[in-house]
């Protein structure tokens, strides 16, 4: 911008305060001071961004922020300059007070404007700490004056008293600075209140002292709210809530309580402390975002409030995400749970919300994420393919009902073709259709994609898997498993799927597909039939691996151990289970595990180490097995804190009587990490690469 001034730019770059030049809608440039204040990368991010993603919603004075800066552009247009002050706030949500010079100047022919910030957060902060401090000093020497009048007279340690009548006394200050304090007597009558407490009443003390709490009840709160509160305290416990009261003059406001009750030396309740923290205007606020821009049932952002961003922000990309076959949950299991469904969906969403990625519901079971400003389409792809992951293997709980979800996403940025360049949300709701017409998880509309090529892939490769499997071109691999101790051997089997013209597949490459394509299952009992034909007259021991899908389907289950009894490899068989996500929570994995563990069959747990509830379900379930995560045995040479990790789950195991596996061993340092932490077998590249096991 100031290319032709070497003076006017070396002032503008290093200027202490931070200088922001910006037009009507976005920002043009910061100097260095901006970037450090706003805690962005690079004086390019602001380039990127709107003037709301500066501030909070709401200033000091409770306006609207984006209407009260409005004013201040309209003023200083008509004035050239102006100063004001204003509550910014950081990219990680920190507010902090500057005051703003706001000037108009003319850029490349164009208005726009100048603003200077002096940060006003210390000056506040110093003002307050020197008028708390003096209000201190003047309690603590009134204080001290009666405490040396009451000792004078009395044979006790004066320092000693002191200090702790001191600390009591910083207690009750620092209680009463910033809490509503109010003291009742066991039958609920008011006997203290302090000044916070009268100040956002409205009320005097001599008004309340002696009076029931009643005084303040707002008409809102309902008899049942208070007859579980009193059963609490009466219980001599703690009770917890928010509480709508009324002031003196009729106006609600909101409470964060908390009431304790008081014991005497028989332990019978002598009194009440409650203390309150306002919390109003976080109420009021959030009603009024509620009002206009938030959806009622799930309290995400609206489809207004999605238009209203999608003429502000820039750069947006969305993803519009539809629950497949929505309506049948809500003919079979009715309105009611479906709604709590679509709340927990929505729960769930916003789980990956951030700074420059917002969340919607713009109709029944539609959803959107919409991406702005530094946020790449790349980000948003992992982010929309995170999200279908953890949607396939997460059901949703709802009254004792899991909820196995599936969805579709369509994404749209920009977009040349002139059939469906029309506004971004039309785009990305064309990409969803084509997603669902081709029975796709995600379909990416921009101008670097080819459907039909994509599509004709898919088409393909379930082609060649229906090919391949009426051919028997379901191959059984297997990768040896190591005793650490005695260098037994025994095998995982591994499911292959050879091509015609010889390529061959691992699952996951054809796993998906396999599962829309409903081939999954019957592979499944081709690869179980003939491993347990391969290993049938050897003391081989081998391990099957199955999913939540296989264990929750009927037929193949009475398949597995029909197999397992025609071939008598029962004793030889450890099942891993590689989907241990919340399985303790399905009766038909705790009915499979006893089922099979009568038969003489042991029981494996994969991916040890990663999900939050591994230790839980280990002992929930009855495990013979635990195959430690191999991204905590990759690199546990190098790494101190995995070794320590996994030492810890070593020890876990052996409390429990249960054995361990490491998985991806790849080397010599590793292996012998591993066996020096005592962990029973080895399993990786290092010690044995998958081959296939050829039938006779």
């Amino acid at each position: 911008m100031f290319e032709n001034n070497y003076f006017y730019k070396n002032i503008f770059e290093f200027c202490d305060d931070p200088i922001i030049i910006f037009d009507k809608d976005y920002f043009i440039e910061c100097n260095n001071s901006a970037v450090g204040t706003l805690g962005l990368s690079s004086r390019n991010d602001i380039k990127s961004m709107h003037h709301s993603q500066i501030s909070p919603l709401y200033q000091a004075d409770n306006q609207i922020s984006s209407i009260k800066f409005q004013n201040f552009l309209n003023e200083c247009l008509e004035k050239d300059f102006i100063k004001f002050e204003w509550l910014h706030r950081t990219i990680k949500n920190e507010n902090f007070y500057v005051e703003v010079f706001l000037k108009k100047i003319i850029f490349q022919g164009r208005e726009v404007f100048f603003a200077k910030w002096k940060k006003l957060d210390e000056i506040k902060r110093l003002e307050k700490e020197l008028e708390k401090q003096n209000i201190l000093i003047s309690q603590k020497r009134e204080y001290i004056h009666k405490i040396n009048e009451i000792i004078e007279n009395n044979d006790v340690d004066k320092e000693k008293l002191l200090d702790t009548l001191f600390l009591l006394n910083e207690y009750k200050n620092a209680i009463d600075e910033s809490s509503i304090v109010s003291k009742a007597n066991n039958k609920g009558i008011i006997t203290f209140v302090n000044d916070r407490f009268c100040e956002i009443s409205g009320y005097e003390k001599e008004e309340l002292i002696g009076k029931s709490h009643n005084i303040i009840r707002h008409p809102s709160m309902t008899k049942e709210f208070f007859k579980n509160m009193w059963k609490t305290l009466l219980n001599k416990e703690v009770f917890r809530g928010v509480i709508t009261n009324k002031r003196k003059n009729g106006e609600p406001y909101y409470v964060n309580t908390t009431i304790i009750p008081i014991m005497d030396n028989n332990n019978n309740i002598s009194e009440y402390i409650a203390i309150r923290h306002d919390i109003t205007q976080l109420f009021e606020k959030e009603k009024i975002i509620q009002e206009q821009f938030l959806d009622e049932l799930t309290s995400l952002d609206n489809r207004q409030k999605l238009l209203r961003d999608l003429k502000t922000l820039i750069n947006p990309k969305i993803a519009i995400i539809n629950i497949d076959k929505f309506r049948n949950i809500n003919d079979f299991y009715g309105f009611e749970i479906g709604d709590l469904l679509l709340k927990e969906f929505a729960k769930n969403l916003l789980k990956y919300k951030s700074t420059n990625l917002n969340i919607y519901r713009i109709s029944n079971d539609i959803f959107v994420f919409l991406a702005f400003g530094n946020f790449s389409l790349n980000e948003l792809k992992k982010v929309c393919n995170t999200l279908l992951k953890n949607v396939n293997f997460e059901p949703i709980h709802i009254n004792e009902n899991n909820f196995y979800l599936t969805i579709s996403i369509g994404v749209a940025c920009t977009c040349s073709n002139e059939i469906i360049s029309d506004n971004l949300l039309t785009r990305a709701e064309f990409a969803l259709r084509v997603a669902k017409e081709n029975n796709k998880n995600i379909l990416f509309l921009d101008e670097n994609m080819n459907i039909y090529n994509r599509l004709k892939d898919n088409r393909q490769l379930i082609k060649n898997l229906r090919n391949a499997l009426l051919k028997d071109k379901l191959l059984v691999y297997g990768q040896k498993i190591v005793n650490n101790k005695t260098n037994e051997i025994k095998y995982e089997t591994l499911m292959r799927i050879e091509l015609e013209d010889g390529t061959i597949l691992s699952p996951s490459k054809f796993l998906e597909p396999s599962k829309k394509a409903k081939l999954y299952l019957s592979m499944t009992r081709k690869l179980v039939k003939k491993a347990c034909t391969y290993f049938k007259d050897s003391n081989i021991e081998f391990t099957l691996n199955l999913t939540l899908e296989d264990l929750k389907d009927n037929y193949t289950m009475n398949f597995i151990f029909n197999t397992i009894s025609k071939t008598k490899t029962a004793k030889q068989i450890t099942f891993e289970i590689v989907e241990s996500e919340g399985i303790e929570e399905f009766q038909e994995v705790n009915n499979f595990i006893k089922n099979a563990k009568k038969l003489g069959c042991k029981i494996t747990i994969d991916d040890f180490g990663t999900g939050y509830s591994n230790f839980e379900y280990t002992i929930k379930l009855d495990i013979d097995i635990i195959k430690i995560d191999g991204s905590l045995i990759k690199n546990i040479h190098l790494d101190k804190n995995l070794e320590l990790t996994v030492e810890t789950i070593v020890t876990f195991a052996k409390a429990l009587n249960i054995k361990t596996v490491a998985e991806f061993v790849h080397n010599e340092e590793v292996y012998e990490c591993v066996k020096n932490l005592g962990i029973d077998y080895s399993q990786g590249y290092y010690l044995h690469e998958p081959e296939e096991l050829i039938l006779k």
